[in-house]
Formats: structure tokens, C-alpha cells, sequence
């Protein structure tokens, strides 16, 4: 049985349908611009082979071990980085067949949707995954992902990728970019701009990355402390972010507190 359908996600009636088709038929071939990805610049930098199944599928997506914490699996057995360093999982194919055993989890979500896609369009794949299947489909996985046109350029390429914009931080220096540039390579890697760090006050070590974010290019030192931290948060992106083809910003947090001006305020802008 095959795991996607060619009509899957469009509509149940058939003139519909049949609209839907015409529609997709006419844009499916156009290049990707993905202003949101999520993938590491370090892969299109290095363009090595990615390590085994579960580290590219499974331990970096917040969608998939989020999902499976809620159902009662821990974190550490799914290979996700604790933040007092305790030791994880780190055995791609204990990670995978676990993953496996909680698949029917998924039943009816996007993320379900995604990975049979994955599964069956990019590896060719179309038996259901299951814990009785886990090791044939990660056997299979891990072997492809050694292949050259499995690597990370070869993949943006066959993708038809136009441009994807990854997501760094405040304070990032954007190394990964500087060497996708330098390599000669022509795919078109762009930064979004996330500045959590240091514009949401809840966000862990929020003082300190003020700091550090003033130091990397904001305002002049002469300046007293309190305006230039302001000034930091005001200022949209560190220079460095300028030069780097930065095309989007990412904001993270919910809510943006607001507060009245004292009346007693005599700066221009309280």
C-alpha cells in the first residue's frame, strides 16, 4: 500500500478536486522560496554526509519530540540535548525505533503527513513504519544518506530550492554563512534574523545577551548604560546581519508588553 496519495490534501469533491489539480499542475515545477526553513546553514557549509536517520530526522524536530514528551517519552531517549549536559541517547537506531513504536501517535497531524511523504517521495519507501519495520526502513536510510546526491547541496538542487532563509540569533557571527559564500557554491542560503535573545525579557540570560549584543556593533560606548540598552533593542539587526543577506526577521515570543510614558518624562522618547 502505497504511504501518499497524488491527491492527498486536496478536496473530497471531485469538481474540486479536479480544480485543485489544474492549480498544482500549474505551479509544482516553479522554484522553492522558503523563507522559514528549518535546516542548519552548517549542512550547505560543510555539505557532508548527514549521520544517520534519527540525528536528521528525529533529534532536531521540535515537532516530533515535542509531540512524543507529551505522550510520556523522555527527551533524553530521543537524543535531545539536556542543558546541564546529562548524558542522552545517542544511538541513531535505538532513537529510530523508538520513534517507530509511537509512529501511530501521529495518526492525523501534519507531521505524520510530512514523514510518510519523506519517506515514500524522498527514499523511495512504501511500507508503513512501524516498530516490526524500523530497522529495514532506518537500514535503508542510512545507507542512501551516504550517497552523494543524498548529501546537502545535492539535495537544495533537486529540491528546486530558489532560495531558503535559515534562522540565527542576535548573537550568532554567522560563520556557516561566510563560508557558503566563500565556497563558490551558487545555492542561495539566507539568514532570518531571530532576536528572542535580547528583546524578550523572560528569555534566559536576557541581561548578559544585552551586553553581548551591545558590544558587537551597537551604539557607541560613550553612551550611558541605560540608553544604550534601549538602543540595542531598538535597533532591528547587529551590522552583521546586514552584510549577510539577511532577508526576514523571526520573533519567537507571544507578547510584547507595552507601558504608558510617565508624565514626568522629559526624554523625546520615554
Amino acid at each position: 500500500m502505497a504511504l501518499t496519495h497524488a491527491d492527498l490534501l486536496f478536496p473530497a469533491e471531485a469538481h474540486s478536486r479536479a480544480v485543485a489539480r489544474d492549480l498544482y499542475a500549474g505551479i509544482k515545477d516553479l522554484p522553492l522560496v522558503s523563507p522559514h526553513g528549518h535546516t542548519d546553514p552548517r549542512w550547505y557549509a560543510l555539505n557532508e554526509p548527514f549521520p544517520d536517520p534519527a540525528q536528521l530526522l528525529i533529534v532536531p524536530d521540535h515537532y516530533i519530540f515535542r509531540m512524543l514528551f507529551s505522550q510520556g517519552v523522555r527527551l533524553e531517549d530521543l537524543g535531545v540535548a539536556t542543558l546541564d549536559g546529562a548524558p542522552v541517547e545517542t544511538d541513531g537506531r535505538a532513537i529510530w525505533r523508538l520513534f517507530a513504536e509511537h509512529y501511530h501517535l501521529f495518526r492525523g497531524t501534519p507531521t505524520r503527513l510530512w514523514f510518510d511523504h519523506v519517506l515514500a517521495d524522498l527514499f523511495g519507501i512504501d511500507e508503513p513504519l512501524t516498530a516490526a519495520t524500523a530497522d529495514r526502513h532506518y537500514d535503508t536510510i542510512a545507507t542512501l544518506l551516504q550517497w552523494e546526491n543524498f548529501r546537502p547541496r545535492a539535495l537544495f538542487e533537486r529540491f528546486n530550492i530558489e532560495v531558503i532563509a535559515t534562522t540565527e540569533g542576535a548573537l550568532d557571527d554567522l560563520k556557516w554563512h561566510q563560508m557558503i559564500r566563500d565556497s563558490g557554491w551558487q545555492g542561495r542560503v539566507v539568514t532570518a534574523y531571530r532576536p528572542d535573545a535580547v528583546v524578550d525579557p523572560d528569555f534566559e540570560g536576557f541581561s548578559t545577551n544585552l551586553d553581548r549584543r551591545i558590544a558587537s556593533g551597537a551604539p557607541s560606548s560613550k553612551a550611558s548604560a541605560q540608553p544604550r540598552r534601549i538602543m540595542a533593542i531598538r535597533r532591528p539587526r547587529p551590522p552583521i546581519f546586514r552584510t549577510r543577506r539577511r532577508k526576514s526577521c523571526s520573533i519567537g515570543f507571544a507578547v510584547v508588553p507595552t507601558r504608558s510614558a510617565s508624565e514626568n518624562c522629559s526624554a523625546p522618547r520615554c
